[in-house]
């Protein structure tokens, strides 16, 4: 197919953009399942903040004075002037080591152990000094050397000064040990939210799915049969065959009533096609019981159809339409080891033919490629051709396995389905322009297992537990059984 061909199928400009609204929609949906990693990282980053700060904390003792400074024969102006001065130059003094001496020694110490600072309050002759050590005793005897010495050492610099107490805090606790480590704590809170916040933005980015019909039109520019909805299903452990089928389930009116406006709007698309494949991005996304019913339904409309199960590396038809008996299946026939006469199976209801033929796939096959490439494969549809009004084809994947480009020479159009809120966009992208690429008409898509009210069709439940995929290609699941890959069936 030439480069338009793609085109036509996918929406380039939506396909590689971020929605803020599908995005933010997107994260909502992801946030109701795991809420539990976000409150989980910030509970944790929390307390190895808490734990850090809590074990390599060094307690800090701040005495405080708030002093009033006069100079001898001075005004008021003078005072003020005087004690900017002093709280200007007093670093100076201090670094200079004249009232470091003077202060140690008053100590008996060899240098001060803490540090000093002195600021002046503007407009006023106050100053305020803040002696912290890691001793509150000391703290507090430095602060009274300082408040001695200080006037004698700066009288060279402003003159004959006194210092006069207004405030002193006294001996000193450790009051800044709680505020750090509820600091600590914040701290840590904040980083662990922010990065579950945006590990669930990373999830939401490689994970985006397709979720609801509205969605699956804007994103592909393909037409859209419509939606099934999902059907509540007991779970029965010791049954097998718990697929979809519209001739024997008696609980799914919903689901019959979708599948009836999906084939009708189908039929407008075939024209005079007759040979169908029904396929999806991956596995697990329902195409097999998708494929089922909708033969069902074009038979109950009066055409004679035949369905083939092509999809031998995890053949279900014959699990969805209780084909018991060992019938010889399509690899059988393939092979020469069987004739068709003897694989189709007519499908019954009520002890009556329904217009509907299942060719089952058989055992399963690993080399199937082979199988679906041979000359041998291309004859026998174009027999089935001859003898039915409409062929479908249960097809693997189209995004995984080459099995489905094989098959799509000899198909007329593509259903594509897809499951809601399952496969990635980019699988689905790539699953219907890998189809496009190969000459192959994509007729439309469908919704399969829709969630909330459909239209007519009302209010839908959700399908039981499922196995996931199944076809040994990086996907596994330990509710995978071997004779029934359930969730793609359904």
């Amino acid at each position: 197919m030439n480069e338009n061909a793609t085109n036509t199928a996918v929406k380039p400009e939506n396909a590689d953009s971020i929605e803020l609204t599908s995005l933010a929609r997107d994260m909502l949906h992801r946030l109701k399942r795991f809420w539990w990693v976000i409150v989980l990282l910030t509970a944790l980053v929390a307390f190895l903040f808490y734990y850090h700060s809590s074990t390599s904390y060094t307690a800090r003792y701040v005495a405080e004075a708030t002093v009033s400074v006069e100079i001898v024969n001075g005004g008021q102006y003078a005072n003020q002037n005087t004690a900017e001065q002093m709280g200007k130059v007093f670093p100076y003094i201090l670094t200079s080591g004249a009232l470091s001496d003077v202060i140690a020694n008053d100590l008996g110490t060899t240098d001060v152990p803490g540090t000093i600072q002195v600021t002046s309050i503007r407009g006023t002759n106050l100053l305020t000094i803040d002696v912290t050590a890691s001793d509150p005793e000391m703290a507090y005897n430095i602060l009274q050397s300082v408040l001695k010495n200080y006037p004698e050492v700066a009288k060279f610099v402003v003159g004959q000064t006194n210092l006069t107490m207004v405030d002193d805090s006294g001996i000193p606790s450790d009051t800044g040990r709680s505020s750090v480590l509820r600091g600590s704590l914040r701290r840590g809170a904040l980083i662990g939210f922010a990065l579950g916040v945006l590990l669930l933005l990373a999830y939401t980015l490689n994970t985006r799915t397709i979720r609801g019909e509205a969605e699956l039109r804007a994103l592909l520019n393909i037409p859209c049969f419509g939606s099934l909805p999902l059907v509540r299903r007991k779970r029965r452990t010791q049954v097998i065959n718990s697929e979809i089928n519209m001739l024997f389930d008696r609980n799914c009116e919903d689901y019959i009533e979708a599948m009836r406006l999906i084939r009708t709007r189908l039929e407008r698309q075939l024209g005079n096609k007759k040979v169908i494949m029904v396929t999806s991005s991956i596995p697990g996304e329902g195409k097999s019981t998708v494929a089922a019913n909708l033969a069902i339904s074009f038979a109950q409309k009066g055409k004679k159809v035949i369905l083939v199960d092509c999809d031998l590396r995890n053949p279900s038809q014959g699990s969805i339409f209780n084909l018991a008996g060992g019938y010889p299946g399509l690899a059988s026939i393939l092979k020469g080891e069987s004739k068709l006469e003897d694989s189709l199976v007519e499908v019954t209801h009520n002890d009556a033919p329904i217009g509907l033929t299942v060719l089952s796939g058989g055992d399963k096959q690993t080399r199937s490629v082979e199988i679906m490439g041979s000359d041998e494969m291309g004859e026998l549809l174009e027999n089935l051709s001859a003898r039915a009004d409409l062929v479908i084809l249960d097809t693997p994947p189209s995004a995984m396995l080459v099995d489905a480009m094989i098959l799509a020479r000899h198909a007329d159009g593509v259903v594509y389905v897809v499951m809601n809120d399952y496969a990635k966009r980019r699988f689905i992208y790539k699953g219907i322009e890998e189809l496009t690429e190969n000459s192959v008409p994509v007729l439309g898509c469908l919704l399969n297992g829709a969630h909330g009210r459909l239209g007519r069709y009302g209010y839908y439940g959700h399908y039981g537990h499922y196995g996931r995929y199944g076809y040994g290609y990086g996907y596994s699941s330990k509710n995978y059984k071997s004779k029934t890959s359930e969730k793609d069936k359904t």
